[in-house]
């Protein structure tokens, strides 16, 4: 046990820098790799959270995950990035799209560590407080890319707005996200609330 507490925050740093690797690069990677990696990866994160804090995150919020990391390997691997999706440039539709389906796991995440540390506020400060996370996030992510650019030679800035309008894009997904957050989290209060009900309704004798 002492060995894993002194191991648990190197293995926590290599983790992160593990996932800050992989979103530098899943641009360059192949298509299997990244479905590998990103199943690998959520599977740390689920049991370290389930095991270390007794943090269980719900199958449809790492589905969620899953597949907003496959928005990004799919444009690269069928090459759409730079090209129009529908009304948008797919670059634009990706950043919309990953933030709506990443806000839900991280506005979960944050009210479960706040509820941990006796920390209660309403669904709606809890959603408002994780999306400046997110969209803090979101800015150190445009960072990368910058670093990519400058350092690392790769072409990741496509123009002088592009920064700003990822940054766009962000923001709007992270909004419907908090959105479909509600949702979800409406969803499943209703169900907890009818789980006594159905109960007592099928007891016998009742």
């Amino acid at each position: 046990m002492n060995l894993w507490r002194r191991l648990e925050l190197p293995a926590i740093i290599f983790v992160l820098v593990a996932g800050a690797w992989f979103l530098l690069k899943m641009c360059h990677l192949s298509l299997a790799f990244n479905c590998i990696f990103g199943v690998v990866y959520l599977g740390i994160v689920y049991f370290y959270l389930r095991l270390r804090h007794e943090v269980k995150i719900p199958l449809l919020q790492l589905g969620l995950v899953f597949t907003a990391l496959q928005v990004d390997a799919l444009g690269n691997y069928f090459g759409r990035y730079g090209h129009e999706f529908g009304p948008l440039q797919y670059d634009e539709f990706a950043h919309l799209t990953i933030q709506i389906l990443l806000t839900p796991i991280f506005v979960w995440l944050v009210q479960q560590f706040l509820e941990q540390s006796g920390q209660n506020l309403s669904p709606k400060m809890t959603a408002f407080f994780t999306a400046t996370i997110i969209f803090s996030m979101s800015a150190f992510y445009e960072i990368i890319e910058l670093w990519d650019e400058v350092y690392l030679g790769d072409h990741r800035i496509w123009g002088p707005h592009d920064t700003g309008n990822d940054l766009q894009w962000d923001l709007c997904g992270i909004v419907l996200g908090t959105l479909l957050a509600q949702m979800i989290w409406h969803l499943q209060s209703k169900q907890f609330r009818l789980r006594p009900l159905d109960a007592a309704i099928t007891q016998p004798g009742e």
